[in-house]
């Protein structure tokens, strides 16, 4: 990852980080994402997003979105860590999707779901790509045929 890069969303939801200018896709779970943000606080880096980001349950979102900040001042936010710790201990205690089971219709709606808890946060910190934005849509709007 680029640590001059301002902001970061760091995502296993493959539509959404097609839709943004700074992106690591985690190719995996939505722990995975957790751990590889947990990571990533852990070389300095400060969470923006909160890492349970819409109050859904880890065995109801197979996808998660998490915007971090490289954090110039400190080595270590404790309060990140704290945070993202907390997040991964309520994954490690659930069942959680798999993204890679999904049907195409499943896999629309969740990650439509996902982009739309994001949507603010992007636009906030600037991260939504204006000049190539196919903003994920549920299934019904889709050509799934």
């Amino acid at each position: 990852m680029n640590e001059f890069n301002e902001c970061l969303l760091v995502t296993n939801n493959y539509e959404l980080c097609k839709c943004v200018t700074h992106c690591e896709f985690i190719d995996g779970s939505a722990l995975d994402v957790l751990i590889a943000v947990r990571d990533c606080v852990h070389r300095g880096y400060a969470l923006l997003t909160h890492p349970l980001c819409g109050n859904l349950r880890p065995h109801q979102q197979p996808f998660r979105s998490v915007i971090i900040k490289f954090n110039y001042l400190s080595k270590l936010d404790l309060d990140s860590l704290s945070l993202i710790e907390h997040a991964i201990e309520i994954y490690n205690f659930n069942n959680i999707i798999d993204v890679k089971t999904l049907s195409p219709e499943l896999y629309a709606d969740y990650a439509f779901i996902d982009a739309e808890l994001m949507r603010e946060s992007l636009e906030q910190y600037n991260l939504i790509n204006k000049n190539n934005l196919v903003w994920p849509e549920p299934a019904e709007l889709l050509d799934l045929n």
